[in-house]
């Protein structure tokens, strides 16, 4: 079983948290933990973030 990867990530003016489902090149696949009810509706608390716009936290 591996580690999950926590990040947090800026969007919409807003600041979330997730989890790593999956790393690409220059983003990452992230199940977001607290969802916004627009992000829930539109992308189902998964969405693809620049590797750029993440920061690892612990």
């Amino acid at each position: 079983m591996t580690q999950e990867k926590r990040i947090s990530f800026s969007w919409d003016k807003s600041s979330y948290q997730g989890y790593v489902e999956k790393e690409y090149e220059n983003a990452y696949l992230v199940v977001v933990s607290d969802p916004s009810p627009d992000m829930e509706e539109k992308y189902t608390n998964r969405m693809v973030i620049s590797k750029k716009d993440c920061k690892t936290t612990d």
